[in-house]
């Protein structure tokens, strides 16, 4: 259903200089940085260039960051946050920290006796998540010393498929794999990760250093399969220039779908021949059915585990979508829409073609990354795409409230490394590694402490997105049913396409769940 956003998953994002930049001299940036013409968006290939020319030795990063003052930390967060174009939004910017729950301090000491031979599975092969994901490697590379660890890259959806495959054959598994948290249950239900909780006991991991819903997901009948690692929320990623440009207030976005139905028809843009060239807001554009019936208040799976496809407020959330597409003149408009911009930094949103648009609050790290451009409003060249974020819209008659995926380190059934593979675990869970992880790739840690970094906390966009937490909902584990959301997905089509009937396709969706639930009786 949902771990990152699809563009989340592959998502380019810049290797955070807020600690490299801090450490040197915080105050260069103001002499060296160009914040109203910030140079053309970088090839794929002189990305990755760049990302491996900045980076730096995982010990060095994380001197830096412990050397580095709160003073420090400030105006260097400032300094890239307006280096990249991105303010937060006044109205929601925070000027006090996040509510957080008490996080005990972590500090989880490893055995550094332990050797072996540790390969991690992930997902991450962008620029900024590769190499952040080496830098954890590294880290715990040092503290680990007898541990020889290495890292394999597989795109997401093949990941979990090898990994299912390779447990069922008995042989071929990773020692680690980065576990779409979301999911974690269902894949301890089906016996493919290994239970944890024994090793969690021994070494005094009892869940109280993470977010709370981060460690809920992680268990299955009250025991833990993996170790949280990191979590999101969306955000709306909005273009002040295209506010300007329309004669909107680039300081107040909308907050409410009826706000939304009022700014975005205003943030339209067609040629001559009425096709569009900018869109102010779509729905779908990184958005699914799922987190926009959250923003409705839909309770989709019950206390019991069950499924509840049909809730009347999914319907409304269908309905709400099959509106914005019928404005943009049917779906086949839309996709073919749609089918003009590709991936960073030639997306929806950095080429300008989308004034508005909802992600993941990692995608702060691919702005910084690309620092795109996008057309002037008098067509007389091109500036800076000065960027706001704010949080999700909500419907009105619903609450505030937000959607939460994430991820957490496990153990697949079968290795032969376990030993090994769970003082990996610890470490890169840990305060130190999740931390570097946080600043490269603006993913807010599940570690509570690591979260409140100082140099993380210093941006206003991420204190704006910590709160976000406050409302956020996580996806729930369907018990009865994991895989339920497909019987959705394969029916949505027909809503968006006017061939049924939100409400019908719903009720046939819920008899299909029904169906299957019964099988397992």
């Amino acid at each position: 259903m949902f771990g990152p956003s699809k563009t989340g998953i592959k998502m380019h994002r810049r290797v955070s200089f807020l600690v490299l930049v801090a450490s040197i001299c915080s105050l260069l940036l103001a002499a060296c940085g160009d914040a109203t013409t910030p140079p053309a968006a970088a090839t794929t290939a002189a990305a990755t260039t760049a990302a491996a020319s900045t980076a730096t030795t995982a010990a060095a990063a994380t001197t830096a960051a412990a050397a580095t003052t709160a003073a420090t930390a400030t105006t260097a967060a400032a300094a890239a946050t307006t280096a990249a174009g991105g303010t937060a939004t006044t109205a929601a910017a925070a000027t006090t920290g996040a509510a957080a729950p008490a996080g005990a301090t972590t500090g989880i000491k490893l055995n550094k006796n332990i050797s072996g031979k540790v390969e991690l599975w992930h997902f991450w092969s962008s620029p900024v998540r590769r190499t952040a994901i080496r830098r954890v490697v590294a880290i715990c590379q040092q503290e680990l010393p007898n541990i020889k660890i290495t890292e394999t890259f597989k795109p997401f959806g093949d990941l979990y498929t090898a990994n299912t495959a390779a447990v069922a054959a008995g042989t071929g598994m990773a020692d680690v794999i980065v576990e779409d948290r979301p999911k974690l249950a269902a894949a301890a239900a089906n016996n493919i990760e290994t239970n944890l909780q024994a090793l969690a006991t021994r070494d005094g991991i009892d869940g109280s250093a993470y977010w709370p819903f981060t460690w809920q997901q992680t268990l299955y009948k009250g025991e833990t399969y993996g170790i949280p690692f990191s979590t999101d929320t969306r955000m709306l990623y909005y273009s002040k220039n295209a506010f300007k440009e329309a004669g909107l207030d680039p300081e107040k976005p909308p907050t409410t779908w009826a706000e939304l139905e009022q700014i975005a028809p205003k943030l339209d843009k067609k040629a001559a021949d009425g096709s569009y060239t900018r869109l102010g807001f779509s729905p779908l554009i990184n958005g699914s059915w799922d987190m926009w019936a959250t923003m409705n208040g839909a309770e989709y799976v019950n206390k019991d585990g069950k499924p509840i496809a049909n809730d009347p407020k999914v319907v409304e959330a269908l309905n709400w979508m099959k509106k914005w597409i019928d404005s943009f003149g049917g779906f086949g408009n839309l996709d073919k829409f749609r089918n003009t911009f590709t991936s960073p930094p030639n997306d929806a949103f950095m080429s300008g073609k989308v004034a508005m648009i909802t992600d993941i609050n990692g995608y702060v790290s691919q702005l910084n990354f690309y620092r795109p451009q996008v057309a002037k409003a008098d067509g007389s060249g091109r500036e800076a795409l000065d960027w706001g974020i704010a949080n999700l819209p909500y419907n009105q008659t619903a609450q505030p409230s937000n959607y939460s995926g994430g991820f957490a380190l496990s153990i697949p059934r079968g290795s032969k490394n376990q030993d090994a593979a769970w003082e990996f675990i610890k470490c890169a869970t840990d305060q130190k590694a999740v931390a570097s992880w946080a600043r490269d790739t603006y993913e807010i840690p599940a570690n509570i402490q690591a979260a409140n970094d100082p140099v993380l906390t210093a941006d206003p966009n991420w204190i704006l997105m910590l709160n976000a937490l406050k409302t956020t909902k996580t996806i729930p584990f369907a018990s009865q049913y994991a895989n339920y959301n497909q019987e959705v997905d394969k029916r949505q089509r027909d809503v968006f396409e006017g061939k049924k009937d939100a409400k019908a396709a719903m009720d046939e969706a819920q008899q299909a769940i029904e169906a299957e639930i019964a099988k397992k009786k």
